[in-house]
């Protein structure tokens, strides 16, 4: 009897565990149905809908004939750029293009910071940097896209402090995946034309994260958000901001300019209040979201890492040392 109960039991748990997947698999059908009938798009598009495009003439002055003159016009300012060796493609200039409203001088002035903070001021946090702990930093689950854009098709980045562990990733490290994952947003023309939100859930900031986020790092993640990289930011939402947070906040907000801090929005631990900014539809459910079964240690790696090379090209571009 006692071998009989125990094979009965064997069944049951198999029996089960094939159920809960089931259950799971159902459920993340069953959300995905839901939430594109409300018209929310993924993160990932590979076209601009007709919406977006009518939306990038209207917003950022992007018509064809200024869309070609405006890349011709950058390049050659590019080439004209003295010691400086980076990609200059038309698909990575039109980030920059987009990021500043097709005014061309502003955004070269972008693109010659991007890679002067790249290869001369922080050359240790990127040119010389290890690529694969930005990987490892993903796969713990620091930050992630979330899987559906806002309903004006602004995307969404995660970022968890809680999963941030120091003693096994510097700060170098925490922000080269942060860049990294912006990079990555902006690399979909629907980011680069409707823009981008950063969320973070400053739950389980602590000490050890004020010892690693130097002022010279804040200074760089500042930098991030005001003048470096080719993204337009809706908004910055800082959701469980402890006290801790805010005072690594508060060195940080010194740096941003005032157009940037009219966009910060910092809530306490209440969803209601963030879903004033990022609609309930498309956030987790550990956010009072309608998503019932986001897990982001499984979906950001997976999405982040197929972007690597691409960000590892970047990193070997810049200007040259004399």
């Amino acid at each position: 009897m006692h071998k009989l109960s125990r094979k009965i039991y064997v069944l049951v748990l198999v029996f089960s565990k094939d159920s809960t997947l089931s259950i799971h698999s159902t459920m993340a059908s069953s959300y995905e149905e839901t939430v594109e009938a409300k018209g929310y798009l993924p993160f990932h598009l590979d076209h601009l809908p007709p919406r977006m495009m009518q939306r990038a003439k209207q917003e950022i002055n992007e018509t064809e004939e200024i869309r070609a003159s405006s890349l011709k016009k950058l390049r050659k300012l590019i080439l004209e750029e003295k010691d400086l060796k980076a990609r200059s493609d038309d698909a990575f200039l039109l980030q920059f293009l987009r990021a500043r409203k097709f005014d061309v001088d502003k955004a070269f002035a972008r693109y010659q910071n991007m890679f002067h903070v790249c290869s001369k001021s922080f050359p240790d946090v990127y040119a010389k940097s290890d690529v694969d702990n930005t990987i490892n930093a993903f796969r713990s689950g620091i930050a992630s896209h979330l899987p559906y854009r806002d309903e004006e098709g602004a995307s969404v980045i995660l970022v968890k402090m809680n999963k941030w562990d120091t003693s096994k990733h510097d700060a170098a490290s925490f922000v080269n995946a942060l860049t990294a994952l912006v990079l990555s947003a902006v690399d979909e023309p629907a980011s680069q034309v409707c823009g981008l939100h950063v969320f973070v859930d400053a739950s389980g900031t602590n000490v050890h994260h004020i010892r690693t986020l130097t002022p010279r790092y804040l200074y760089l993640v500042s930098k991030g958000l005001r003048d470096t990289l080719p993204a337009r930011y809706k908004s910055i939402q800082l959701f469980n901001a402890s006290l801790i947070f805010r005072y690594l906040w508060g060195i940080l907000y010194i740096f941003l300019p005032e157009k940037m801090k009219k966009r910060v929005h910092v809530h306490g631990s209440n969803p209601e209040s963030l879903h004033k900014f990022i609609p309930k539809a498309i956030l987790p459910a550990e956010y009072g979201g309608d998503n019932p079964n986001f897990d982001l240690e499984a979906w950001g790696p997976a999405k982040l890492e197929r972007f690597i090379p691409k960000y590892v090209e970047l990193l070997r571009g810049g200007y040259t040392t004399t």
